[in-house]
């Protein structure tokens, strides 16, 4: 790591990667991501189905050809509402063992470029996948430990049972259900490209990270993604097109979470695993960028901590961290002192946390963004 580098503009870079889908799969998905007709959710959704049913044909046809039977334990909840272009209220968490999560969380500058856009490219290859032993090795080769928290657990019980991960991988994605397990893929690869191909300067993708023991949540998030009040999201300028969310153990009757708290064994164990989350957050028209705070907070404890994001449309791209206590801040006040003190980077440590935040530039419309928070 970092991932491939793209010489490419992000439009181009989405603009090839739809265009293999459009050869392969015989699926416009430029088209549908151009058409302003529709909104960008409303893009979002027919993109998810119409990729989704040409790849689950694919795996059927795959099967049929090799004569292999598809084991049948599949989420048919989440991939019929996909299908139906219905909302699919899911933007899964990430995970990196601990090895690679400290080397993310290291990243600046290109780095951070590269690393978003290598997802993208490797979240295809995820996509084309066909048996759960080819899609545990794109996964592996992109360096996740999985994706999605259902994946994530099971896979990590068959890694601590003796396996080697990719076959342990490859058991977490036959028990989830291969098809459930691409469509998990496709929706986050889909939140990829509507961030590469949308035209809009001033934008940006981020991942957060919770290396803590606490199931972080936004309280009530949906009421700021255009910039209300009454949760703990605040958008000051723009607008949310995706956030992250999933569920605490995997299971759909567990708590909806914003970032899952880490499988955790003790420091420096080769066995952990750290989750992370996506946000992509756009501008309006006019003569302002994306910006605005979010807070996070634990189910269980009073940890909460604040994260800004900030691409203006004439000053300079930051992020900030702070570690909250006491009662819950107000989020407009909130979101001026952290903007006032935002850089390109923030590392620190504080009440036994570690708080990073980076953006890939001070400069420029089009702004990769990744935090980290950790248990020290």
């Amino acid at each position: 790591m970092p991932l491939e580098t793209s010489s490419l503009s992000p439009r181009d870079a989405a603009i090839e990667i739809m265009d293999g889908f459009k050869v392969r799969l015989g699926i416009d998905l430029a088209g549908i991501a151009g058409n302003e007709a529709l909104t960008v959710e409303q893009r979002r959704r027919k993109m998810v189905a119409k990729l989704l049913e040409a790849t689950l044909a694919g795996i059927d046809e795959y099967h049929r050809a090799e004569g292999i039977e598809l084991a049948s334990h599949e989420d048919n909840t989440l991939i019929t509402a996909a299908l139906a272009e219905e909302a699919t209220e899911i933007e899964p968490n990430i995970s990196l063992t601990q090895h690679n999560f400290e080397i993310v969380r290291g990243y600046r500058g290109q780095e951070v470029t590269d690393y978003v856009y290598g997802l993208s490219k490797r979240l295809e290859a995820m996509q084309n996948a066909k048996t759960p032993g080819q899609l545990a090795i794109e996964i592996g080769a992109s360096s996740l430990f999985s994706i999605g928290v259902a994946m994530a657990k099971l896979t990590w019980t068959a890694w601590r049972g003796g396996a080697t991960f990719l076959n342990a991988l490859r058991t977490g994605i036959t028990t989830l259900g291969m098809k459930t397990a691409i469509t998990i893929i496709v929706i986050v690869l889909v939140a990829f490209l509507l961030y590469l191909f949308l035209d809009n300067p001033k934008k940006v993708l981020a991942l957060v990270f919770n290396d803590t023991a606490e199931d972080l949540v936004v309280t009530n998030w949906r009421a700021g993604v255009e910039g209300g009040l009454g949760g703990n999201l605040y958008v000051a300028h723009g607008h949310i097109e995706n956030f992250m969310q999933d569920h605490a153990s995997g299971d759909l009757d567990s708590p909806i979470v914003q970032i899952r708290q880490r499988f955790f064994f003790e420091p420096n164990d080769p066995d952990n695993v750290v989750f992370g989350g996506i946000y992509f957050a756009d501008r309006n028209f006019g003569l302002r960028g994306s910006e605005g705070v979010m807070l996070f907070t634990s189910l269980t404890s009073d940890f909460a901590a604040a994260h800004l994001y900030a691409v203006p449309y004439v000053n300079d791209n930051g992020t900030n961290m702070r570690l909250m206590t006491g009662q819950k801040p107000n989020l407009e006040t909130l979101f001026r002192e952290m903007y006032d003190t935002r850089k390109v980077r923030v590392d620190f440590a504080e009440g036994g946390y570690r708080f990073t935040s980076t953006v890939n530039d001070a400069r420029g419309g089009v702004v990769g963004l990744i935090g980290t928070i950790s248990k020290t």
